[in-house]
């Protein structure tokens, strides 16, 4: 689960059934921002979604806006900012690491995380 949020996002769209159509695009929409709902932070609009944290993650979404004057259509692309993101390790398929920071891939990682675990011990054991 991550936020995201639609920076200088047309106060047009500000509606639910719009932000969660663009929160579609990104995965599962779950609910907004309790700011938007109040209308207490007008300019910027944030949803949170469930994502796949496998797939490529889109950074902006394209839209139809109409014209009420005309039959014409133009095209808007809207930004989306992911707010902190959750690592996500494809070697090991654990979350809370990525792939620079796995010990299946990096051996060093796991000898010096365990030096460090045992140098704890040995403090613990000094102060009894």
């Amino acid at each position: 689960m991550a936020w995201i949020s639609f920076p200088g996002l047309l106060p047009t769209f500000f509606v639910k059934e719009c932000l969660l159509s663009l929160a579609l695009v990104v995965g599962k929409p779950l609910h907004l921002d309790m700011a938007k709902k109040n209308k207490t932070r007008p300019s910027c609009a944030r949803v949170k979604v469930l994502l796949d944290l496998l797939a490529d993650l889109p950074h902006k979404v394209c839209i139809d806006i109409e014209n009420d004057e005309t039959p014409k259509t133009r095209m808007k692309g809207v930004n989306i900012k992911y707010d902190i993101l959750p690592k996500y390790c494809k070697e090991c398929k654990i979350q809370g690491h990525d792939m620079l920071e796995c010990w299946r891939l990096h051996s060093e990682l796991m000898d010096s995380n365990s030096k460090g675990k045992q140098v704890d011990q040995q403090d613990v054991n000094e102060h009894r």
